[in-house]
């Protein structure tokens, strides 16, 4: 296996340095090999040479850089490694079908030519079949229930070889533009991503509708025993081994734990499989584990499968309809699934913090260990999720230039919000008793929700930014 292995740390190493002048000779002598014995097992694994494969790489960049981005095109031809704006230009048209120019000024998309993973599939012993999809990356959980959700989505899209940005999920899963809280409670769980979904999946369909993805969405019912009742574990283990044949990876949530993970393989026809876990723990920063599962099955709450790509709408229109669902979520005042959205969470969660009584709790209630901080923090996570998507945000800036004033200006007071996430901790509401003594008092609460109250002013003035844009593009809202 040491062959593939090789190929796929060739791809890795190519990947990292697409934009440096490297041949085929700098990537054998990567991996320690001779330049003629790597090019045939490359060629043998991909199907390319060395230099095309860096080739289609470099153009696929070079495409969306010129569609998305305002740079001269000679510049874009000397980034990618070409000697003259000509040569950039032949190559340019012969994979994208359509010059420069064209692609630029027009409706037409570049092609992608994505990263290449290799995958393992081992036949053998007792007719058994295992696969596990390589290059998962680790997927990091810093106690930030939002962020660590988006660490999964971008893990799941990049075991499929697809690079998505981690902004653009935030924007088009809702994760980035949210406030949920539920009054008067203090209950863990509204910083889930499915908290407030009105209809089964409804966030991870919009998100992978706007992605260009097909997938297919099981929440499981089951009886007082545990058993499936509108499935069985014989469909849901197929479900699994197809979609991993395919080299896609599993969303999946467990029964006893909310959080999705990710299954990248099975052994054993399926009987077992392997998953990369968020752990659940109060450590500062976590990665994911590799654990290898059995009756894996009876413990599956709900799992989402990929099953291809799709051609998603012109990014206008998906942008469009992005700023009008928050938009609309924001200025909701009804309850979903109990909870208060958008402006209503502000003032719900604001006027809970300044005011709830904690005179009668112990330090434990009260701090870290499932008390009313912990809490509040929840609701800090999803402020702080207001950096992930404005990368996103100035790239449509960019490509849109029509909604760059307007962008500008949400850009930065989502920012300035954002910063409230961590306001807590600036003010010395340490992870200790001292720390929790300070969060019962209500005068230092007081000053948390006065500053809670500027960060929703900021969040207002972003919204009403994107309803600019909206009214400007004859979008009702």
């Amino acid at each position: 296996m040491k062959w593939i292995d090789d190929t796929q740390k060739a791809i890795n190493y190519i990947e990292s340095n697409l934009l440096e002048n490297i041949n085929a000779d700098d990537v054998a002598g990567h991996i320690h090999s001779s330049t003629d014995y790597f090019q045939k097992s490359f060629n043998i694994a991909t199907g390319l040479s060395i230099s095309e494969y860096i080739r289609n790489r470099r153009l696929t960049l070079a495409g969306e850089e010129i569609k998305h981005s305002h740079a001269k095109i000679i510049d874009v031809s000397i980034k990618y490694g070409y000697e003259s704006p000509e040569s950039f230009t032949k190559a340019f048209t012969r994979f994208h079908g359509a010059t420069p120019t064209t692609i630029r000024a027009s409706d037409i998309n570049p092609k992608h030519f994505y990263p290449l993973s290799i995958k393992i599939y081992i036949k053998g012993g007792f007719g058994m079949k295992r696969k596990i999809i390589p290059n998962i990356p680790e997927i990091d959980n810093y106690g930030n229930e939002v962020d660590y959700f988006l660490n999964v989505l971008e893990a799941a899209f990049t075991g499929t070889g697809e690079k998505i940005d981690k902004s653009e999920i935030a924007a088009y899963s809702g994760m980035g533009n949210r406030f949920v809280w539920k009054s008067g409670a203090w209950e863990f769980g509204c910083e889930a991503m499915e908290s407030i979904d009105e209809t089964p999946f409804e966030s991870k369909i919009r998100l992978m509708k706007a992605m260009g993805w097909e997938a297919k969405y099981i929440s499981i019912l089951r009886d007082s025993d545990g058993k499936p009742l509108n499935t069985d574990n014989e469909q849901i283990k197929r479900d699994f081994v197809d979609a991993i044949d395919m080299g896609y990876p599993v969303l999946a949530m467990n029964v006893d734990y909310h959080k999705y993970n990710i299954i990248i393989g099975y052994e054993d026809d399926g009987n077992k499989v392997i998953s990369k876990d968020g752990t659940d723990t109060m450590a500062v920063h976590i990665t994911s584990e590799t654990n290898l599962r059995e009756n894996w099955e009876d413990g599956i709450k709900e799992y989402i499968y990929l099953k291809g790509k799709t051609e998603p709408a012109p990014e206008r229109e998906r942008a469009l309809g992005l700023f009008k669902f928050i938009v609309n979520r924001a200025y909701r005042k009804d309850e979903i699934n109990g909870l208060f959205t958008g402006f209503a969470a502000w003032e719900s969660y604001l006027h809970d913090l300044e005011f709830d009584d904690f005179s009668e709790l112990s330090l434990k209630e009260v701090g870290m260990e499932g008390g009313r901080m912990a809490v509040y923090c929840d609701g800090l996570c999803q402020i702080y999720a207001r950096k992930e998507p404005l990368k996103y945000y100035r790239k449509l800036a960019k490509s849109f230039p029509e909604w760059k004033d307007e962008l500008k200006t949400a850009v930065a007071a989502m920012s300035t919000c954002a910063d409230y996430g961590g306001f807590l901790w600036s003010q010395g509401f340490t992870l200790g008793e001292k720390g929790w003594e300070k969060f019962r008092d209500p005068a230092e609460r007081k000053v948390l929700a006065d500053e809670g109250r500027r960060a929703m002013e900021k969040d207002i003035e972003a919204i009403k930014q994107f309803e600019m844009i909206l009214r400007k593009e004859g979008v009702t809202v």
